[in-house]
């Protein structure tokens, strides 16, 4: 009777932890936004990355051009971080399939990551670079 009590309070404590772990999956498809592609580069023209690469010199543009789909007219955040700097820019999403792009002006050498994050922030996609 002990060893069958002791289970039951086991799983009854068990059951909390993993309905939010579902709840939290749950939110994250909710907003319905996925970034299909992702690319890094020097340029975007004709709403297509140019010179795709993922190493870049001190004081130039680094450009994240990104598909998205799922959704229309929501926001997804878009983070560029260094070390402990972030810098943060947000871009709205007008229809489904959607191209769109950010830029960077890096002046610091070492590994950058860009982040992209739904307006729940949810991350959608990480993506890491070289600047030298």
């Amino acid at each position: 009777m002990k060893t069958f009590s002791i289970s039951i309070l086991v799983m009854a404590l068990c059951l909390p932890v993993s309905n939010i772990d579902l709840f939290a999956q749950e939110e994250a498809e909710l907003s319905g936004l996925e970034i299909v592609d992702a690319r890094l580069g020097n340029d975007v023209q004709d709403r297509m990355i140019v010179d795709e690469d993922s190493v870049f010199t001190k004081n130039s543009k680094v450009y994240l051009w990104m598909k998205v789909v799922g959704s229309a007219y929501d926001e997804i955040t878009v983070t560029w971080t260094i070390e402990d700097h972030s810098y943060s820019t947000t871009l709205s999403i007008g229809g489904s399939p959607w191209r769109t792009w950010a830029y960077k002006t890096v002046w610091l050498a070492g590994d950058w990551t860009v982040t992209i994050e739904d307006a729940a922030g949810n991350v959608l996609k990480e993506m890491s670079f070289l600047v030298e």
